[in-house]
This record gives structure tokens, C-alpha cells and sequence, in this order.
């Protein structure tokens, strides 16, 4: 599959990562990274500039593996995640502290479930 190029997102502490965009079902080497799954829009139709809505920030020693639980999973498909951003780093230390960085400063819908599901049973309360 081809990649959608790349975007750079940026951490609460001011660092920018630089990520590489890709459709969401594509099956990656055993690569260390960051993740971010979004939801890939393009919202200017006169330039074809995608925009990302934050769904979730994970990171893994290896790409290859399931990256959510069913639960996220689950979440993603609600949320209409089409996009998975890839920064590859072989550093577990360094990719804990870039997706740290990185949840602190973008709201995603599907990162805490607790939250997420309290969220959504206000809403049906409501």
C-alpha cells in the first residue's frame, strides 16, 4: 500500500514528530514506533489537504503486532478511523516519551475506555 505522505504532529512540549501516514489496514515490518490513528478528512475540497481527527496514541516494539484491544478496536471502527501515522524509533524509552508528550497535547476519543464509556453514558443520560 501507499503512503498518504507524511504530517508532523506536535508534543505538549513544543517537539515536533515528524510521522508517516498510511490507510489504516496496512500490515507493517516489525518496526518499533509511535502510533496515531485517525480519521483522514478533507475538509478543503480546492486543495486536497487532508486534515486527522485524534482517535488514539499508542506505541509498540513491533508494528506487526495487534495494536488496540477489541475494545479500541471497536472504538476505532465507531470513530471512523481510515488513517494509521507510523514514527519509527527502535527506543522504547524514547517512544514512551513521544507518545507521553504527545497525549498530552491531542485530544483522542479512544485512548482511555473508562473515560470513553463514562463519556458516552452521560450522552445517553443526557
Amino acid at each position: 500500500m501507499a503512503t498518504y505522505g507524511g504530517i508532523t504532529f506536535n508534543g505538549k512540549s513544543g517537539e515536533k514528530y515528524y510521522f508517516k501516514a498510511w490507510p489504516l489496514q496496512t500490515r507493517f515490518n516489525p518496526l518499533g514506533a509511535v502510533y496515531f490513528v485517525t480519521k483522514r478528512v478533507f475538509s478543503d475540497k480546492n486543495y486536497r489537504r487532508a486534515s486527522h481527527e485524534s482517535i488514539f496514541i499508542g506505541q509498540t516494539p513491533d508494528l506487526t503486532a495487534p495494536l488496540a484491544t477489541p475494545l479500541q478496536l471497536a472504538c476505532f471502527e465507531k470513530q471512523g478511523a481510515n488513517c494509521i501515522c507510523v514514527f519509527v524509533d527502535a527506543s522504547e524509552e524514547r517512544r514512551l516519551a513521544v507518545a507521553q508528550d504527545l497525549l498530552a497535547a491531542h485530544s483522542t476519543t479512544c485512548n482511555d475506555t473508562r473515560e470513553h464509556r463514562t463519556r458516552a453514558q452521560a450522552e445517553a443520560e443526557f
